[in-house]
């Protein structure tokens, strides 16, 4: 979910990084990494995150590391970042699960998420989000969104509106006493 309030708290930024990743490097994350490493090596990218020291010294995912972001930090680099790129850890295989969904659509940027079978039940994927299905396909969409500011807006835009309709930590919460009503 996303907690809403805290749009009021970051308040409205310029969007100063094209791509950005946030997210974390680790054992865990071989094949999300390299396929960052593949993207990286095309196309600027951002990076903040923790573990990097499981990088090779010579991975592009570096040229552009500024360390980590948590909290209030990392909400304004979701919301300074025109479009974020999700990737899920290796253990989630197919299904869609990760915080960074609703963190991003909820600060307005753009998401380019893994394809995953579950995505369609969360986000509307072509009008909401875009999901990618490898590095190739990842590079030639954030291309193409790179270049059509309008249409990476208008996604954004109906990103942020679906997960502050849907996908807030009020709704959760509903959800959660529904699910635990039926076993008290």
């Amino acid at each position: 979910g996303f907690e809403s309030r805290i749009l009021d708290k970051i308040g409205k930024n310029d969007r100063i990084y094209d791509v950005g990743f946030i997210g974390s490097f680790s054992p865990h994350h071989n094949k999300g990494t390299k396929l960052l490493e593949k993207v990286a090596s095309k196309i600027p990218l951002h990076i903040w995150g923790q573990g990097i020291n499981y990088l090779s010294p010579v991975s592009p995912l570096r040229k552009n590391y500024h360390g980590e972001a948590w909290g209030l930090q990392m909400y304004k680099i979701l919301a300074e970042t025109k479009i974020i790129i999700n990737r899920h850890i290796d253990v989630a295989e197919n299904y869609a699960n990760n915080m960074r969904l609703y963190e991003s659509t909820g600060m307005g940027a753009m998401l380019i998420t893994d394809k995953k079978d579950n995505l369609n039940d969360l986000f509307k994927v072509g009008q909401e989000i875009i999901s990618y299905e490898n590095a190739m396909d990842l590079t030639k969409k954030i291309e193409y969104y790179l270049k059509h500011d309008e249409k990476r807006r208008t996604i954004a835009k109906a990103g942020q509106k679906r997960t502050l309709c849907k996908h807030t930590y009020k709704i959760r919460m509903k959800e959660l006493i529904t699910i635990l009503s039926k076993y008290l």
